[in-house]
């Protein structure tokens, strides 16, 4: 082997080498990169999940006020039909 061929295989090692260094420098950016966006999609999943609790708390408290509106109505329905508005039929 000549002193050529030693000196043509070292630069094809060292340059090999400063891929393999790139590439572990692109991974480690990567990894960097997915990081900071899973951190995103959790932040944002809070506030979903958040968003989504208050919304089923106020559809709870809606449900109760129409529940309770539709008793008032039914019960106003029903006394416009005994004609006195209230108590028992009266018997005419």
């Amino acid at each position: 082997m000549t002193l050529q061929e030693l000196e043509r295989g070292f630069e094809l090692h060292e340059k090999r080498l400063a891929r393999i260094e790139e590439v572990q420098k692109i991974t480690g950016d990567n990894l960097l990169v997915q990081g900071e966006l899973l951190n995103r999609v959790d932040q944002r999943l809070d506030r979903v999940v958040s968003i989504a609790e208050r919304n089923a708390e106020d559809m709870s408290v809606m449900q109760s006020a129409m529940t309770n509106l539709f008793q008032r109505m039914d019960a106003f329905i029903r006394g416009l039909e005994r004609h006195d508005g209230h108590g028992e039929p009266s018997s005419s």
